[in-house]
């Protein structure tokens, strides 16, 4: 049981990873041994997460803006200069949008599908050929994608996209 959450030796992807549930999780990962790479839009955020946990053990911070192909791109390219494989990707980054579903305006749509949907989807894409160089049959690499339940129960006044 001492080993069962080991998973030294594996590089991890966490987008979203300074704070909150991402920080939860790319800290377990330190913990059990993982190289963590954390992603946020706020670099001073991502950066002082990434220095508290590698007090711990590996954490490696990369800022950007995922919400873009272009972010993406860029975030994708520097992984791939550090890193031969990837053994995890969780896209844990999000956004919400507090407005009324009468009043919510477009700039509020295209910001939540641009953070919650396409940047995952074109991150995947992008992190694919990595992804597919750390599977194997018997150990596959690992896309994790959180979502929130928040859209079934919407908080008052609040619409969620």
């Amino acid at each position: 049981m001492k080993n069962l959450f080991d998973i030294s030796g594996k590089v991890a992807i966490v987008t979203g990873g300074s704070r909150g549930i991402g920080e939860m999780i790319a800290q377990g990962y330190v913990e059990n041994g993982a190289k963590v790479y954390i992603t946020a839009r706020k670099a001073e955020a991502c950066d002082a997460t990434a220095a508290r946990l590698s007090e711990i053990g590996t954490c490696i911070s990369i800022p950007g803006d995922l919400s873009t192909v272009e972010g993406v791109t860029k975030f994708a390219e520097e992984i791939a200069k550090r890193e031969e494989k990837v053994d995890i990707l969780v896209n844990n980054a999000g956004a919400a949008w507090g407005e009324p579903l009468e009043d919510y305006a477009e700039s509020g749509w295209d910001k939540v599908f641009d953070i919650n949907i396409k940047g995952p989807f074109f991150l995947i894409q992008k992190m694919l050929p990595l992804l597919k160089k750390a599977s194997t049959y018997e150990a596959p690499a690992r896309i994790i994608n959180t979502a929130s339940i928040n859209g079934i129960n919407p908080p008052m006044l609040e619409t969620y996209a």
